[in-house]
């Protein structure tokens, strides 16, 4: 007799779980901590004169993508047995968003824990290395004579 691996799902049962999410504290966090960094990010933006609405929209367009992926994959993580996934999901993202608050929070000047600070200019030094790589790394193509914008001359 065939004994399918996953057991088939019907539509009605998707829906159900994705009922049972409404009560799930994980995506209320992320719901939570989602606003606030949009938040957060319009204040940063607006601070830092960095504003405009191309990049409004496709941070929104992000928002809303990782929305969708998180409830698709938690309504299917419930659905198939397989919960831990479902929440290891949701906190990976829970942790980015967080992560992105406390730059936010940082760029717009209002308090900030002194222990944590250590942290968070470690994480700027070595994104501003890496940075400064690509720099270097551009330059001296540039100056053996590679063209780096792709035309042929």
């Amino acid at each position: 007799m065939y004994q399918p691996i996953l057991p088939d799902l019907v539509a009605s049962d998707l829906f159900l779980h994705l009922r049972g999410l409404v009560n799930s504290p994980y995506i209320h966090a992320f719901w939570w901590l989602m606003w606030t960094d949009i938040i957060t990010g319009y204040v940063k933006a607006m601070k830092t004169k960095t504003f405009d609405s191309k990049t409004g929209t496709l941070g929104m367009l992000r928002h809303i993508l990782v929305f969708a992926t998180i409830i698709i994959v938690a309504t299917y993580s419930r659905a198939l047995g397989v919960r831990p996934f479902g929440i290891a999901w949701v906190m990976f993202f829970n942790f980015n968003y967080l992560g992105s608050i406390v730059e936010n929070w940082e760029v717009i000047g209002l308090g900030f824990p002194e222990f944590l600070k250590p942290y968070i200019n470690q994480k700027k030094k070595k994104a501003n290395q890496l940075a400064q790589s690509l720099v270097e790394a551009n330059l001296n193509i540039e100056n053996k004579g590679g063209n780096t914008n792709g035309d042929t001359k």
